[in-house]
């Protein structure tokens, strides 16, 4: 007799799931707009089981059916993906409805505090913060010498380590990469540094990217089909992710504790002096630094600004890595331009780049190849809106196709290649920038950390190559272009073997 109920039940369900979704459509202000095309999917599921392992595979599948712009269903929420770099350029910059952010339930690091830091807040509270940030790290060095200095300490160390280890098989290069990055970030947050062969700062990496691959890979179902935490809270990876998001909370809580312990308001030395100091005069409730949620944005800010500012470079710098020892004639031409600015007596300068049209091709066809963010950041319509003719009803995400832009040969041509003279004129001596590379995405919410990374990945690849020679472990086994599954495109691991290419001084 159970069986019988069970189906009436489930058919009740789905009935009641219709109907609403047809009520939405009739309420909207917007029902007579057309409606987006896209696959068609399950009821309550959607289209969750033909994403696959790698969705930004399903999705570039579903670009060239449907056009530049479709939607899914993800559970039960609908999604507009955006394939066409113009159209991506114009709906994230020109109407700020599409400013909005998702609620991921349960992915939050303070969950009586939902939206806290740069990439989950929205609104006015959002835009108060984002203004705070850019202005403060500008002040403590972003795009400034101070910065160029702590990031080449970082570079220097790397290189001496490599120089100790010529000749050798080198593999975790991702991992090593990872390392040096975050400390400079670290630095300019805490005006704290680590020697690289720190357990603490290995441990301080670890978590971080912990966190985020759970989320991603073994907890990605939970995004769309939250109430699995519920059911099977340690299957569907959801214990685990908390487990990594707390002691990560624990760390960054202790660091701002001791700040808030020796704080000087006469001397501000880093990131989170500033923003104490900026708390200390908030003496009204509504002001959004005030009180505990300011003290958790803080918090929350510092986690995004190691996401963006530390993995995503360094999975940048391992997949150019890769893509230089396949392609030794760019490994050979990038040398050459580098010798042409420095004459190899001097590290490369961030002042060099405008003189360096070559490298600035190689690292946006980097960029470029790799889309280490397939799928880009989504946005949240905060009300019913318009787009293209067609409609887009409030609390639907939208999310930029980038691996499809990134990829589409009607944009790139011979887009599959690895070829960074698509970035320069005919004749090979100017860098022609193209607003078809959104790798830090458009619009209002362009990646606040896009100056760091740029600046970083340019000094390390640059020096690097200055002084070695890098290919492929010829005892080990080449990598494929293959990626892992994580929360970044980042390629498989290998080894290579550095050659020091400068004499000794």
């Amino acid at each position: 007799m159970a069986f019988p109920l069970i189906g009436v039940v489930i058919a009740s369900a789905l009935l009641i799931w219709y109907l609403l979704q047809g009520r939405k459509k009739k309420d909207s202000k917007l029902g007579n707009l057309k409606e987006i095309p896209g696959p068609r999917g399950l009821p309550l599921i959607g289209n969750i089981l033909q994403l696959g392992t790698f969705p930004n595979d399903q999705f570039t599948k579903w670009s060239k059916e449907y056009g530049p712009i479709y939607k899914v269903h993800l559970g039960n929420q609908m999604v507009v993906i955006v394939s066409d770099p113009k159209l991506s350029k114009e709906i994230f910059t020109n109407d700020p409805i599409y400013t909005g952010r998702p609620y991921f339930e349960g992915f939050d690091m303070y969950l009586d505090h939902p939206g806290l830091g740069m990439f989950a807040s929205e609104g006015e509270y959002w835009e108060v913060h984002r203004r705070f940030l850019l202005r403060q790290l500008r002040d403590f060095g972003f795009g400034k010498s101070s910065m160029e200095a702590l990031i080449m300490e970082e570079v220097n160390e790397l290189l001496e380590r490599f120089t100790k280890e010529e000749g050798k098989p080198i593999g975790q290069m991702r991992e090593t990469l990872r390392l040096a990055i975050v400390n400079a970030l670290w630095t300019i947050l805490s005006s704290q540094r680590f020697n690289h062969d720190d357990p603490k700062l290995s441990q301080l990496t670890d978590n971080i990217i912990k966190s985020f691959d759970i989320t991603f890979s073994g907890g990605s179902l939970l995004i769309f089909l939250p109430w699995l935490r519920h059911i099977i809270p340690e299957y569907s990876g959801y214990n685990a992710m908390r487990k990594e998001f707390d002691g990560f909370k624990d760390f960054l809580e202790g660091t701002i504790n001791n700040h808030k312990k020796e704080f000087k308001e006469e001397n501000l030395k880093d990131f989170i002096d500033v923003y104490l100091a900026e708390m200390n005069k908030a003496t009204d409730e509504k002001s959004p630094f005030y009180g505990t949620k300011a003290e958790r944005q803080l918090a929350a800010t510092m986690l995004d600004l190691f996401l963006a500012g530390s993995d995503s470079s360094a999975t940048t710098l391992s997949w150019a890595i890769i893509y230089l020892c396949k392609n030794p004639e760019v490994q050979k031409k990038l040398q050459k331009e580098i010798e042409d600015i420095t004459g190899n007596d001097r590290p490369v300068s961030v002042s060099d780049r405008p003189n360096m049209p070559y490298t600035l091709s190689v690292i946006d066809e980097v960029l470029r190849h790799s889309s280490i963010v397939p799928d880009g950041a989504q946005h949240r319509a905060m009300a019913d809106g318009e787009f293209q003719g067609y409609r887009i009803p409030k609390d639907a995400w939208i999310q930029p196709n980038l691996f499809f832009i990134h990829r589409d040969p009607k944009i790139w041509g011979d887009a599959d290649n690895f070829r960074p003279e698509r970035f320069l004129s005919q004749d090979g001596k100017k860098y022609i920038k193209s607003e078809n590379l959104q790798p830090f995405q458009v619009g209002r919410r362009v990646c606040v950390g896009e100056t760091l990374a740029r600046d970083t990945i340019f000094l390390y690849l640059t020096n690097i190559f200055q002084k070695f020679d890098v290919k492929f472990d010829p005892k080990g086994k080449e990598p494929s272009l293959e990626t892992i599954l994580g929360f970044f495109r980042a390629p498989e691991p290998y080894e290579v073997v550095m050659k020091k290419r400068l004499p000794s001084k």
